[in-house]
């Protein structure tokens, strides 16, 4: 028998590595496992972005780069050769480990873009600074895995100095970022922000034996912790969950946590519990707090129920189903938490990306009798409180839809403040100028920026509009723009009344909405003709719309046209 080496292309293999999967959130927030593993107390994430003039309009702020700075144990000539090796070695491991197969840092850089930088000062050595750069291009056109050991510049310097203070710790920096790809930078921020509470949890509560409290900056601000379970709420002298009478107000336990088996030996086992959280509903109706203001404390919406698994006390997987907790609004206020460490990954199955897992046939019949039966006590739960608290309503398709408006709503404002601060001085100047006319031709009204306030509502139902018009926006001059609609037109009486049963309908409906008022918003706002001509043509052609739509509609015979909804 002969034993040949087998071949590989670096270069295609660096483009598959980056191609495997990883949300961008994710794989920044994997980048930080490195801090976190590297002992690190502070870990500093900045998104950078440049200008980018476009063929046609405004400019726009595109991402320029990715920065994650530490003030870890930082790495030596040794470190950074094993931090770059695809598979390194788990020897330079500590217990309890993030890491698993030792190509996070590549594979999710790979997938941010084409340049990595490390700059590191190892604890054992401060004398010296070392800066390493992995380049796909020069990996294409050398033919072969290669990367450059380089002198740090000033800069460099001085950008992991405002982290380290002179002491031990890594920068990494990728650019060259795949940004056809990429989401927008505020997009991105906003996942960061409202993820790292969550995924880092017990890091940034200082409660993982034998760590100290982990700060984390994103873009400037502070990550608090945030417990998905809200277990610090419950009352401990609470009695568990009674589903056929609770009333929605308060979190309660559903199961309280306990060790479970993942197999059959016995030697691989979990922390499981499981929580009811508040229904908003409920608790806008006793005015404890406003239903908006609920939704966003116990982040209840629907990616966020299920099961939050954490390895080594870091979250891997988000609001995870198991294939055990079904699609289901009734249970938007269940929320479940297993408790493993890395011997359990086998099991589990756990991916290169350390975020998603397949049960196995074992570890599923463990869980499938524990979860089926808090699952239906949380539906149970909820329908209760509901029907104890307040009477049922036809809001709760336009409730989704607001909700998801809402959070789409920030992000676009966020982007137009990005937009804006790339923009030169004298075009920004004019933006802020035709923004806030914009905004200040259309006021909301006190009575809408109550329930606007209360809510969160984006599509507004109103009794009447001017001139028959379908639709016109507003703006509040803190939450932003809304778009108020004609109750009393002709569609909302003939053809919304008539699919009212249709709550898929309805959400499309109140987006078509909703996108109308803002493109209408970004053109007097981003346009280079005169605003107030601009708003002008839009308020005669909302009437036309508004006069067309009704004719339409009396025109139609409504019983043979409606007949398959």
């Amino acid at each position: 028998m002969s034993r040949i080496d087998g071949n590989w292309d670096a270069g295609r293999v660096f483009q598959a590595l980056g191609r495997i999967g990883y949300d961008p959130v994710y794989a920044l927030l994997d980048l930080v496992d490195n801090s976190v593993s590297a002992s690190a107390t502070h870990v500093v994430i900045k998104v950078n972005q440049e200008q980018q003039k476009q063929q046609r309009g405004r400019p726009k702020a595109i991402l320029k780069s990715f920065v994650i700075t530490d003030n870890g144990c930082g790495m030596d000539a040794e470190g950074l050769d094993n931090a770059l090796t695809l598979g390194s070695s788990s020897q330079l491991y500590r217990e309890n480990t993030l890491s698993k197969f030792g190509m996070g840092l590549k594979t999710a850089t790979a997938s941010l873009g084409k340049r990595l930088e490390i700059i590191s000062r190892s604890e054992d050595d401060l004398d010296n600074v070392r800066k390493v750069v992995l380049d796909q291009d020069s990996i294409i056109e050398e033919g072969r895995y290669v990367y450059d050991l380089i002198t740090p510049t000033a800069e460099d310097l001085k950008e992991l100095d405002r982290c380290t203070q002179g002491k031990s710790g890594t920068l990494i920096r990728v650019t060259k970022l795949h940004t056809d790809s990429l989401p927008r930078a505020a997009e991105i921020v906003d996942g960061l922000k409202r993820k790292a509470g969550v995924i880092y949890y017990y890091y940034l509560k200082g409660i993982v034996p034998g760590t100290k409290p982990l700060s984390l900056k994103i873009d400037g601000d502070e990550a608090k912790p945030v417990d998905p379970l809200f277990e610090d709420e419950i009352d401990p002298n609470d009695e568990d969950l009674d589903e056929h009478v609770w009333d929605g107000l308060y979190p309660k336990w559903v199961t309280k946590s306990r060790t479970i088996q993942l197999e059959r030996t016995g030697n691989i086992r979990a922390q499981i519990e499981t929580t009811q959280l508040p229904h908003p509903r409920c608790v806008g109706h006793k005015e404890l707090m406003t239903q908006k203001a609920c939704r966003d404390h116990y982040l209840i919406e629907a990616g966020n129920y299920g099961f939050y698994i954490y390895r080594n006390w870091r979250l891997i997987s988000w609001a995870d189903r198991l294939d055990l907790v079904p699609q289901d609004q009734d249970l938007y206020a269940f929320r479940g938490r297993l408790l493993i460490n890395n011997d359990a990954d086998d099991v589990l199955n756990i991916d290169v990306t350390k975020s998603r897992i397949h049960l196995s046939e074992i570890a599923e019949d463990e869980l499938k009798a524990e979860v089926q039966e808090a699952v239906k006590k949380s539906r149970t739960a909820w329908q209760t409180a509901y029907r104890i608290t307040v009477k049922s309503s036809t809001q709760v398709p336009h409730d989704t839809a607001n909700q998801e408006l809402d959070r789409i709503s920030h992000l676009q404002d966020d982007d137009d403040r990005r937009d804006e601060s790339v923009a030169p001085t004298e075009e920004r100047k004019e933006l802020e100028e035709r923004r806030n006319k914009a905004i200040g031709t259309k006021p909301i009204t006190s009575e809408d920026q109550q329930q606007f306030k209360e809510s969160g509502t984006r599509v507004l139902f109103v009794k009447t509009l001017d001139n028959n018009q379908l639709w016109e926006r507003a703006h509040d001059p803190n939450g932003g723009m809304i778009v108020r609609v004609n109750s009393s037109h002709r569609f909302c009486r003939d053809i919304l009344e008539a699919v009212d049963d249709n709550s898929n309908l309805l959400k499309v409906i109140d987006v078509i909405f909703f996108s109308l008022a803002r493109g209408e918003y970004d053109l007097v706002y981003k346009s280079e003709h005169e605003s107030n001509k601009i708003e002008d043509i839009m308020s005669e052609y909302r009437e036309r719309v508004g006069g067309v739509i009704s004719d339409i509609i009396r025109r139609l015979d409504l019983t043979d046209f409606l007949t398959d909804l």
